[in-house]
């Protein structure tokens, strides 16, 4: 077990871990840690350096300042804020398809809940857990024993309809449900609610390995043009290839109206903010490389 650290002894099990306070001082390092942070999250970035495997500097980073690690993790709470907003408008727009798709089947609305229900033993409790949310709490009140597809979609959340919606199209023949991205575009969308880090590990080997979609794999390939070489290389990394599934999704549910908002945004974080202290990562060709790979996504999507 570690022990507690004060502000002083952190910067201090900073420097001897071989982070530099060359660009960043100590004492902006400690602004920042009593005011826009905690040690334990600013730290986490620094899985994105190798350390030395040899010589005096064995176990050390290589190349890090502090300052690096401020700037990723203000790329990466933009990065979740951008994520969030397109998972609500994308969620919004799954629900318009999907009610848009069952008015042209002879459902009654009501079956397809109780089966829901049945494959989901707790979502009952959970829909009445939020009665107490004064925004929810008439609409179940109302609804209470008697949901329809048309009103429960309303108290779900992301996950469950996800699940919801996977059911209608398993019951229904329709084309381009894009059922199987829907649980990447829910994991990215929670780890980004949470406020967990999504770029602090961008460096092999992964904390975990996805194998990618073909749906998505074969479009970024014949479409966007990246080698099969270098997709397999970088799209199995979990938030890269969740990243990609969102806007894979968003570009085919959401009205390019609505897109152009959170696009811009992209562009922006993209092509200004990240670059703008490019200088520091002149020597971290991995995080060079993912961003290289992510921007090729990002751009054909935008101008697809």
């Amino acid at each position: 077990m570690r022990l507690k650290l004060s502000i002083p002894a952190q910067i201090k099990d900073m420097k001897e871990a071989g982070i530099t306070f060359d660009i960043a001082s100590e004492a902006d390092a400690r602004r920042y840690l009593e005011h826009s942070t905690y040690y334990f999250r600013i730290k986490a970035y620094a899985k994105n350096y190798e350390k030395y495997a040899s010589t005096e500097k064995q176990g050390q980073y290589i190349n890090l300042d502090f300052a690096y690690l401020m700037d990723l993790s203000e790329i990466d709470t933009i990065l979740m804020k951008i994520i969030l907003e397109m998972s609500y408008e994308l969620e919004f727009f799954l629900k318009v398809k999907m009610l848009a798709d069952f008015n042209k089947t002879d459902e009654d609305g009501y079956d397809i809940v109780q089966e829901l229900f049945k494959m989901q033993p707790a979502l009952n409790d959970s829909i009445e857990e939020k009665v107490k949310a004064p925004l929810c709490s008439d609409l179940i009140m109302k609804y209470k024993d008697r949901w329809a597809i048309w009103n429960i979609v309303e108290v779900l959340t992301l996950g469950q309809l996800t699940i919801l919606y996977g059911l209608f199209y398993s019951r229904n023949s329709f084309s381009d449900s894009y059922v199987g991205l829907l649980l990447p575009v829910n994991m990215i969308r929670n780890a980004a609610s949470h406020n967990n880090c999504l770029i602090n590990r961008l460096r092999p080997p992964y904390s975990g390995y996805i194998t990618p979609r073909y749906d998505l794999r074969n479009e970024l390939s014949q479409r966007a043009l990246i080698s099969a070489k270098i997709l397999e290389k970088r799209l199995t990394h979990p938030a890269i290839h969740d990243f990609a599934s969102l806007l894979f999704l968003y570009s085919r549910m959401v009205p390019p109206t609505v897109r152009n908002q959170s696009y811009s945004r992209l562009k922006d974080l993209f092509y200004r903010r990240i670059p703008e202290n490019k200088e520091y990562y002149s020597k971290n060709e991995s995080l060079r490389a993912c961003y290289d790979f992510v921007l090729k996504i990002v751009d054909f999507y935008i101008d697809n």
